[in-house]
């Protein structure tokens, strides 16, 4: 069966083993990784689809162009690069294990014919001792040396590089561990973003592309918030104090700051963006002859009337309905429950719209008798904007990354170079003759001949 598979005549493994499919599904991968970076992504998309028109935007969803990495089609790409790595490695694969193994002989017909003058050395010594001369040399040039023994001569051969010729399969690892990387990230990881305000606390995150909330596992607390402009008003810095919590205990704290993120329980937080809120409202309580001042959050709760009466923020509005800062207040006391909004403008508005506090009970803020309640202001306070993503396949990636380059370096920076090497009698002295070969680069096979002439003269060590 696995000969049938390699059998070149097998239509499909020709085809999966086709260099020409490889560059052609590379060209195809790169165009739409240009595509992806060019074209808007996901949520950033929506605007953009909109002022497409509608039959083209429709080609767009079917595609999915603005999801482009997640759709069928550029998964399909990419399983079909996975298949074609596979099936060219091991249709090549037998052959780099015979060039691998294989030792040409140093004493083959032929090899010391026409060799250049300065191959050709002669010299005072034995056979004997000129070899292990030049033994010497070839380790000091390419360390792995074998001997051969005959009657009238001595036969070297020292060679090096021979995992070159898996150069190319590094490569084809690093891809396919690249692919595999990125398919544990899309599985096992995720991207989400989340709003916490200056002094709150989250525990969940909005998922990316629509995909609802997640639970964290612990709590974020931004303890604090600076933001700092320039003269034009743009921004120039900005910086959250986080503090991690778990079981109502604080375990860890850190400075996020614009690309200098945060992690924690494998979990990276990136600071993103920011935006203001509002934070405290200050309000007025008079009744009963008393003047109280109280501060309060929206969702902050208080008593009045001696607990009698509890009174909480429902809503804090920066300019409802374009009448300025306004509160929403909830009053219970007892199985009674009511709400109205207070607003700081009130006298403004009154005067503008006589009799609207009796047609509109709810903006009534002397609703809860004898109590009356005042907006004296609300105090603005900033979100930080946190992006929020796991990716497991990051580490593997990372070593994809290195087998590529490594394979890269391998494949054309290094060859395999033999040195072979004939040492006999002639003419009542001892010749010794230098030959080589190389899988590639010449040069540098030619350079470490002449660093082990050199050696073996004495005139380099």
């Amino acid at each position: 069966m696995q000969e049938e598979k390699k059998n070149p005549k097998n239509p499909v493994w020709s085809f999966f083993s086709s260099v020409r499919l490889t560059l052609a599904l590379l060209i195809i991968i790169a165009l739409a990784a240009v595509i992806g970076t060019v074209v808007p992504q996901q949520e950033a998309a929506g605007e953009s689809l909109q002022k497409l028109p509608p039959a083209l935007a429709g080609i767009v969803k079917f595609l999915q162009v603005t999801d482009l990495y997640h759709s069928p089609w550029f998964l399909l790409l990419m399983g079909l690069l996975t298949v074609n790595l596979v099936v060219c490695s091991l249709n090549r694969l037998p052959v780099s294990l015979r060039l691998y193994r294989r030792r040409p002989g140093p004493d083959r017909p032929g090899l010391y014919d026409a060799l250049p003058p300065d191959r050709v050395l002669e010299a005072e010594g034995g056979v004997e001792a000129e070899a292990d001369r030049m033994e010497r040399a070839l380790r000091k040039t390419l360390g792995n040396v074998e001997r051969k023994q005959g009657d009238q001569a001595v036969w070297l051969a020292a060679h090096r590089g021979a995992w070159s010729y898996f150069g190319v399969y590094a490569v084809h690892a690093g891809v396919l561990v690249i692919i595999l990387g990125a398919v544990i990230g899309s599985i096992l990881g995720f991207d989400g973003h989340v709003n916490i305000p200056e002094g709150g606390s989250v525990d969940a995150i909005e998922l990316r592309g629509g995909k609802g909330e997640m639970k964290l596992g612990f709590e974020v607390r931004c303890d604090d918030f600076d933001v700092e402009f320039y003269d034009s008003g743009m921004p120039k810095l900005y910086r959250s104090d986080l503090s991690f919590m778990k079981g109502g205990e604080i375990r860890a704290r850190g400075v996020l700051m614009v690309n200098h993120p945060l992690e924690f329980e494998g979990i990276r937080f990136y600071q993103s963006t920011y935006g203001a809120v509002p934070g405290e409202a200050v309000l007025v309580i008079t009744g009963k002859g008393q003047r109280t001042v109280r501060r309060a959050r929206q969702g902050e709760r208080f008593d009045i009337e001696g607990g009698k009466a509890q009174v909480e923020i429902l809503r804090i509005e920066g300019n409802l309905m374009r009448m300025g800062p306004a509160v929403k207040i909830g009053v219970r006391e007892g199985d009674r429950a009511l709400s109205f909004w207070v607003f700081k403008f009130i006298d403004a508005i009154e005067e503008q719209n006589p009799g609207i506090t009796r047609q509109v009970p709810q903006f009534n803020a002397g609703l809860y008798r004898p109590y009356r309640f005042g907006l004296e202001g609300i105090e603005t306070s900033f979100y930080t904007g946190l992006k929020v993503n796991r990716d497991p396949g990051v580490p593997v990636v990372g070593t994809g990354a290195f087998l590529l380059v490594a394979g890269f370096l391998l494949t054309f920076f290094s060859s395999h170079r033999q040195i072979f090497v004939r040492v006999d009698r002639r003419n009542g002295k001892t010749r010794v003759s230098v030959a080589g070969q190389s899988s590639r680069d010449p040069a540098k096979l030619d350079r470490a001949v002449a660093r082990a002439v050199r050696i073996y003269r004495g005139e380099a060590s």
